[in-house]
């Protein structure tokens, strides 16, 4: 079984909080201040930078560690 890159664990775990959280991406991309395509890019394609990771992380008050797990 191989193992996901640490960028789409990310998007896998702000795609958990957003359903947790939110009714839509669109309406998580209104409170944030971001447009819905760079959500979409995030959940999808994984977040790169730790200095995202850390804000969303920030923002739903989690860990960062949150973003990293299977």
């Amino acid at each position: 079984m191989t193992q996901l890159p640490l960028r789409q664990k990310a998007g896998n775990a702000l795609r958990r909080l957003i359903q947790e959280n939110y009714s839509t991406q669109e309406d998580f991309a209104y409170d944030y201040g971001l447009d819905i395509r760079s959500v979409s890019r995030y959940v999808n394609g994984g977040i790169s930078k730790i200095d995202t990771i850390q804000e969303l992380a920030d923002f739903f008050k989690v860990d960062y560690t949150e973003f990293f797990k299977d």
